[in-house]
């Protein structure tokens, strides 16, 4: 971390021991597309939920990302841990891990979102 970084507002990304890089990185992308920038903790909860719960409140955006094997959870410091915002259940290959991203930087931004829906 480069000095300064460290007080740039970003959204958090709160990932499982079990997320790889990679597809963290995938959700990263779709927020750095939208221009909005971002850091990852690793937690040892499994529950998406939570981990985007704890990343939001974390963030000084306010907008927190919660990802475990298989999901992937937006959400804002005002709603409830139980209550996301956003959640998807992501296919094997993750294909729509970016939207997902872009999708909680729009939140930021106050944009419309793209391409995931509420499931």
């Amino acid at each position: 971390m480069r000095a300064g970084e460290q007080d740039r507002p970003t959204i958090g990304v709160r990932a499982s021991p079990t997320v790889s890089a990679e597809h963290i990185d995938q959700i990263g992308y779709g927020m750095e597309e939208e221009g909005v920038p971002w850091s990852v903790t690793r937690s040892g909860s499994s529950d998406a939920a939570v981990l985007a719960h704890e990343a939001a409140l974390a963030s000084r955006l306010g907008v927190g990302v919660g990802v475990c094997s298989g999901r992937i959870v937006i959400t804002t410091e005002k709603l409830d841990a139980d209550s996301p915002y956003i959640t998807l259940d992501v296919d094997p290959a993750w294909t729509r891990a970016r939207d997902m991203g872009a999708n909680a930087a729009r939140l930021v931004k106050r944009m419309p979102l793209i391409g995931v829906t509420n499931e």
